[in-house]
């Protein structure tokens, strides 16, 4: 599951990697100004869907990720040692961003940065 979590950040990182290489390929041909900024227009809009794209996949694996865990957590409860709840207590719960920080803030937190560069990208060519 984590594997294919990776692999859909990775891609969405090297879609938005990829249309930041095109557009600055873009201004040094030196194409003229409306052109321009119908293609960064264009572009804007282009990364918003992409981003919520990626927080919606994001979203989605880590109700996912929740619904194994607590799978897991039940069948634990017939287990001799309590490995799972074991590991959370030692890290605090996550209430701790000392002993623990959540991927899933990370997770989330990417896409959203990337949204709100589409959204300046949207408000400085309209």
């Amino acid at each position: 599951m984590s594997e294919r979590r990776e692999r859909a950040h990775r891609l969405y990182v090297t879609l938005f990697l990829a249309l930041a290489v095109f557009l600055g390929g873009l201004l040094q041909l030196g194409v003229d100004g409306e052109q321009v900024r119908i293609v960064l227009r264009v572009a804007a809009v282009a990364g918003m869907i992409l981003a919520a794209s990626w927080y919606v996949v994001g979203r989605s694996y880590r109700q996912l990720n929740s619904g194994k865990f607590k799978a897991l957590h039940d069948l634990e409860k017939q287990l001799a040692y309590p490995f799972y709840t074991r590991e959370w207590e030692l890290l605090d719960e996550g209430k701790s961003a000392g002993r623990y920080w959540k991927l899933t803030v990370v997770e989330s937190a990417l896409p959203v940065v990337f949204f709100l560069l589409s959204v300046i990208l949207a408000c400085s060519v309209w």
